[in-house]
């Protein structure tokens, strides 16, 4: 990699091109650690300053994602969910012609957290829990976690880790989801899913919540998905104008 410094691009743009191309060739693959500013340095006799105005253009443009105490990585494949429609997390992935990796981690009895149960309308202290890892490119990407209201009839786990939730409700147990709330918001990984994540237990998550309904109205699931906000972004079209500082002033 050489740098012109009688050339009209700034040498931090050379650089970002530089490193886009080679990230393109496949000289780097997705979550490859990229070398650390120091190497860029010696490599390049530039300064640091150089360096990190390169990283920060690449970072800014989606390419590669910085990772407190661990260094610079290649971004991998970014999944956008659009909220337009109702449909299942493995749904929306697959129909963007992405094919994750997806492992059955839990499927039975749990304990549920006292807010679960409220939003299930249960008193019971057991539900039925289904918890899914998803994968992109063998990198994990996200956890969810789908408490049930009792079944009626009974699902096997080999059912389970063949259907979706939605799919389970409507093929096996017979009550087709009607309708659902839906929201979206920050977290920090805690210990226990940054285990799975693999990832610091301080990074930051998006958590995707959602609480679905028979067409009568009686609570069907509960579900959380705790995902790398690198690897998934929520998408959603309005019409006219979106007047946020009024969203904002009526939150408040």
């Amino acid at each position: 990699m050489a740098l012109r410094r009688d050339s009209h691009i700034t040498l931090y743009m050379q650089l970002a091109r530089q490193i886009e191309r080679e990230i393109a060739s496949g000289k780097y693959s997705s979550h490859e650690r990229l070398p650390t500013e120091q190497q860029f340095v010696d490599a390049l006799g530039v300064s640091r300053i150089t360096v990190r105005q390169a990283l920060k253009h690449l970072a800014e443009g989606g390419l590669i994602v910085k990772k407190q105490g661990k260094g610079t990585f290649v971004a991998g494949p970014v999944v956008r969910h659009e909220l337009q429609e109702l449909r299942g997390i493995l749904e929306e992935i697959t129909s963007q012609g992405i094919e994750p990796e997806t492992r059955l981690l839990h499927f039975g009895p749990a304990t549920a957290p006292a807010g679960t149960l409220e939003e299930l309308r249960v008193n019971a202290k057991e539900l039925v829990l289904l918890e899914r890892l998803y994968s992109l490119q063998g990198a994990p990407i996200g956890l969810a976690r789908t408490y049930f209201a009792p079944f009626s009839s009974k699902v096997t786990w080999a059912q389970a880790n063949t259907h979706r939730s939605d799919e389970i409700l409507k093929d096996l147990v017979g009550t087709p989801i009607g309708s659902a709330n839906l929201s979206i918001r920050g977290c920090r990984a805690g210990r226990k899913i940054a285990k799975v994540l693999k990832m610091s237990a301080s990074a930051p998550l998006l958590v995707f919540e959602r609480q679905s309904f028979s067409e009568a109205g009686d609570p069907l699931e509960s579900t959380r998905f705790y995902v790398k906000s690198e690897s998934y972004e929520f998408t959603f079209k309005v019409k006219g104008a979106m007047p946020l500082s009024s969203m904002l002033e009526e939150a408040i």
